[in-house]
């Protein structure tokens, strides 16, 4: 399902013209496609090489990594809004490996890699979630050892989205004998190689038409299967994360944006007795509520775009307080949507029981609620002279007084 989105005279030319070229690209899909891919909770391979094969990934990199962002966020919102499950694994691809190899190929096989990539004729994924550790990286337990004209890659990923159609896997993994959780480094994996075993899949809530799967792997690969320096991965994993964040947010505020379209359209045209339910207060008001919090959200989106177009920057406690703030009101906006519907909301014949079990993912997936909540607090746990200054000649002036009325 797509609805035409009212960005005119809000975004640049260049912006509006790429959005209009993912609508044409994705007109050759219809509902059937999408609701097979559903249902076989898989997205198929051919579609991820189509968007490269009409040029999206390549020209939203070919601007640069922030630069760039506004076709990032225009491109994950139309195309989630066909596709939950599409978007996730056009934007894993894109952001993180597309991303990684942009920031970090370097010799002929990774950059023949990364142009593979961009055309679509490779597709890659991320793991890093691990079966004991969950997301945690203090507790990885893959491991990377050196050995004679390359490396021995030992571990398991879960969790992992698009594995069953991937190519590549982007692995994060711990060096041999580290001295702390920093000596990470990034490993590129094909998925095919000797030692290479896809687990399985888990059957999730939510974004069906993407599968999610583990990966057991015992490998020996080539010493440019290592990306970026040894003992860094860490610092580019948090690099890269900022982007799938922004394009998780795009999505959850273009999802939510249509969900309350709908609930707007169906409250209008619903009547109640002789009144339409738009005009009950406890409906129009609840919209409304809804309206003002998109709003916020779209307005804080575009400044982070902004910053990333014009300054090159992608602030990473602005980007988390996004998240962790979408992820919240997306899904009460859409809940509330749901329930102007009423049983239709619940029915599989309308798309808001979709988009609600969709947009939870959010809150887990790209940092929790509580690694967000923790990193935005990390922001203001800081010293402010003026403040403190501030404080502490009103707190030695609180004393009480003799009542001399």
């Amino acid at each position: 399902m797509s609805l035409q989105r009212g960005y005119a005279g809000t975004e640049s030319d260049d912006v509006a013209g790429f959005r209009e070229q993912v609508r044409g690209m994705l007109s050759a899909f219809d509902e059937k496609d999408f609701e097979r891919w559903e249902q076989d909770r898989h997205i198929p391979k051919e579609v991820v090489a189509s968007l490269g094969e009409a040029g999206l990934f390549r020209r939203r990199w070919e601007q640069g990594a922030e630069r760039g962002v506004p076709r990032l966020v225009a491109m994950c919102q139309e195309i989630c809004d066909v596709s939950s499950g599409l978007s996730l694994v056009a934007m894993g691809h894109s952001e993180i490996f597309i991303g990684a190899l942009q920031w970090l190929a370097k010799g002929e096989r990774q950059q023949a890699l990364l142009e593979d990539a961009l055309e679509g004729r490779v597709i890659g994924c991320f793991g890093s979630t691990e079966p004991r550790g969950g997301s945690s990286l203090a507790g990885l337990r893959t491991t990377a050892v050196a050995v004679e004209g390359g490396w021995r890659l030992t571990g398991c990923k879960r969790y992992i989205s698009n594995v069953g159609r991937a190519d590549q896997i982007l692995v994060l993994a711990k060096m041999e004998n580290p001295a702390h959780v920093g000596d990470l480094s990034l490993f590129l994996l094909p998925l095919d190689h000797p030692g290479v075993t896809l687990d399985g899949f888990f059957d999730t809530m939510g974004l069906h038409g993407c599968d999610v799967g583990q990966v057991t792997f015992d490998a020996e690969l080539p010493a440019d299967a290592l990306l970026g320096n040894h003992g860094v991965g860490l610092l580019y994993a948090t690099h890269l994360l900022q982007f799938e964040r922004l394009a998780i947010c795009a999505q959850l505020i273009g999802s939510a944006a249509t969900a309350l379209r709908l609930a707007v359209a169906y409250a209008r045209r619903r009547s109640l007795g002789q009144d339409r339910i738009m005009d009950k207060q406890a409906i129009r008001h609840r919209l409304a509520a809804c309206q003002a919090e998109l709003w916020n959200l779209e307005s804080r989106l575009a400044q982070l775009v902004e910053t990333a177009r014009t300054d090159g920057r992608m602030p990473a406690h602005g980007i988390a307080a996004l998240k962790l703030t979408a992820g919240e009101s997306s899904c009460r906006i859409i809940d509330t949507a749901m329930q102007v519907f009423g049983a239709r909301g619940y029915s599989k014949n309308f798309p808001l029981e979709r988009f609600w079990r969709d947009a939870r993912l959010s809150r887990l997936g790209g940092g929790t609620d509580e690694v967000l909540a923790d990193m935005v607090a990390s922001g203001i746990d800081r010293q402010d002279p003026h403040v403190d200054d501030l404080i502490g000649r009103l707190s030695s002036s609180d004393l009480p007084r003799l009542d001399d009325r």
